[in-house]
């Protein structure tokens, strides 16, 4: 019997390990173990105010934390009935196309791109690719930049409230941003020429469940409805029959399935269900690299995070453009009555879908409340990819066995510490 353990997964966010056991030609477990500490962040939420919401929300995530603002916000107004204008619709999108720049462009660059260039890590790797290192710090920081206009901060923003935002930016901030975005898109090109070039590995390949919102006419970040490779659309209030989430002995994030198999949700899932939406430069892109994208191989999910990137700086330039020639209004919140009622929305943080489903009381205070997060999603599909690899690779020594196993994860791009939503207590 073979046993091998990946202790500390390095370049993913949160801690996880590893384990896989061989037993002659079986694959008897191979496993992504997650062991991050509890959060009980719903429980949190229990007795707060609506308006308190959002704060305490964005604190699951330090690196994408604007959608669970976004998604608090939505799934609030749905419960207490509120409308907002297109204003701070488009300003929604923008918050949320700065999460997909920022974290895409970490992911890419100094999390993923070292091991295909055979770099210890990103530090090793800018000696020897200093100009590319320099592109994607500063498509990074533009993504930063667009959080530190429309929320206050580049981290945990403050003034995204269900109704709208605190304060509006001005017109010229705006226009600061766009010459930051134009001048900052060699670095999404960038991201597409270096993982076009590469050879994505295929020691993992199976077909897969995709799903991924219906953004309406545009590519798109949030929506009503959910979208499934099986053909189907459904509407976010069914999202328990898309998640049918349950615990499993080897991780504190629950995993989830549809129609009894696990699925994948993220970049890879929005290009395949969602790519003829794209438009642009991106949409050129899209076409040129179809054939290279593999439904079938996670690791596809680097290109198209990479397509994404690209696409969501044109977008951004797109929407401020919006902005600018219809007047940015200093229009705030619209007027918050409190009542009871239930909300359940959904947007796609970087790494895939987010539900948020809330059950308020008379005084807009929080009774029940329920987050699924992209990384849980995955969780089950992971392994299911990990079990497939090492039958392929098990012959491989145990280091270089490691490496592959390390690099199939990272291509999912976790948010480990976002997935934990449970303990389990001995007694």
């Amino acid at each position: 019997m073979k046993e091998i353990v990946v202790e500390h997964l390095a370049r993913v966010e949160g801690h996880g390990d590893i384990e896989v056991v061989v037993e002659g030609d079986t694959v008897k477990r191979a496993v992504l173990r997650i062991y991050e500490g509890p959060r009980f962040f719903e429980r949190i939420l229990i007795g707060k105010s609506y308006y308190e919401v959002p704060d305490i929300t964005a604190r699951i995530c330090s690196i994408c934390p604007d959608p669970y603002q976004v998604a608090s916000c939505r799934a609030i107004e749905k419960a207490m009935g509120i409308r907002v204008d297109k204003q701070v619709e488009a300003l929604r999108e923008l918050q949320l196309i700065a999460d997909v720049i920022h974290s895409h462009a970490l992911h890419l660059f100094f999390l993923a791109l070292p091991d295909f260039l055979g770099y210890r890590d990103a530090i090793e790797m800018a000696a020897q690719h200093s100009e590319t290192v320099k592109l994607a710090l500063k498509v990074k920081r533009v993504g930063n930049a667009i959080k530190e206009v429309i929320t206050g901060r580049a981290v945990h923003g403050v003034t995204t409230k269900p109704g709208g935002y605190t304060k509006v930016p001005r017109a010229e901030d705006l226009e600061g941003l766009r010459k930051q975005l134009e001048s900052s898109i060699d670095g999404a090109r960038e991201a597409i020429r270096v993982f076009s070039s590469l050879k994505m590995p295929e020691y993992a390949l199976d077909d897969n469940f995709y799903m991924a919102v219906d953004p309406g006419e545009h590519y798109g970040y949030s929506g009503d409805h959910i979208l499934v490779s099986d053909g189907t659309r459904h509407p976010v209030e069914r999202y328990m029959d898309l998640t049918n989430e349950v615990t499993v002995e080897h991780s504190s994030a629950k995993h989830s399935s549809y129609k009894g198999s696990s699925f994948m949700t993220g970049a890879l899932a929005r290009l395949l269900l969602n790519g003829e939406r794209l438009y642009g430069e991106a949409k050129e892109s899209y076409e040129s690299l179809r054939d290279e994208i593999d439904p079938r191989n996670p690791f596809s999910n680097n290109i198209a995070q990479a397509i994404e990137l690209l696409y969501s700086v044109q977008r951004a330039i797109d929407i401020i453009d919006g902005l600018l020639d219809e007047g940015i209004r200093d229009e705030l919140m619209v007027e918050v009555k409190p009542r009871a009622g239930e909300g359940i929305a959904v947007v796609e943080a970087p790494r895939g879908l987010l539900y948020h489903h809330y059950k308020l009381d008379d005084n807009g205070r929080v009774v029940f409340a329920n987050i699924i997060t992209p990384t849980a999603q995955n969780a089950a599909n992971i392994d299911k990819y990990l079990r497939i690899a090492v039958r392929n690779l098990k012959d491989l020594s145990d280091d270089e066995l490691k490496l592959k196993l390390e690099m199939l994860i990272r291509a999912y791009d976790p948010c480990i510490s976002c997935s934990v939503h449970l303990t389990r207590i001995g007694v």
